[in-house]
């Protein structure tokens, strides 16, 4: 028996174990990729369905259309509660922004979702409200926001 042939087996087969290891952890890394993926969109929505049904509220939804009619109308502590809930509206559509920036959301779900946030920015309200607290957001998302073609807020 020739230990020298014995050995060039046992090297490819050692070589196609690793092989074969290498495809198993890129198919495991993929999976747990889409995984990923698939929990920050879901994250996500659930971070905008919290935040948009606090202004189904009949007080905040109060507060919301006299906002827009004249921001210096409502009372002070009327405009913490709009601002704060605003701010979390914001601050969820950044999260959605930076995960799609990092790779962690596919442009196209972004966008998708970005279509919910871009409607009340329409609003007088929301426009106002970003004007005074922009500047405590990413960068790149403020550019982003300020580029959008702002759509009028329709109640009715």
């Amino acid at each position: 028996m020739n230990w020298e042939a014995i050995g060039a087996v046992g090297e490819i087969i050692g070589a196609l174990a690793v092989v074969i290891s290498l495809l198993y952890l890129a198919a495991q890394i993929r999976a747990q990729n889409a995984q990923a993926k698939l929990a920050a969109l879901h994250e996500m929505s659930n971070r905008f369905r919290e935040v948009t049904n606090l202004f189904a509220s009949d007080d905040i939804a109060d507060i919301f259309v006299r906002a827009n009619d004249d921001f210096g109308a409502i009372s002070d502590a009327e405009s913490v509660r709009l601002i704060v809930l605003t701010t979390n509206l914001f601050r969820a559509w950044e999260e959605a922004f930076l995960e799609k920036r990092d790779g962690y959301l596919e442009p196209e779900v972004f966008e998708a979702l970005s279509r919910d946030y871009t409607q009340p920015m329409g609003a007088a309200s929301f426009r106002h409200i970003w004007k005074l607290r922009k500047q405590n957001y990413d960068p790149d998302f403020q550019e982003y926001v300020d580029k959008l073609g702002m759509r009028d807020y329709i109640v009715r």
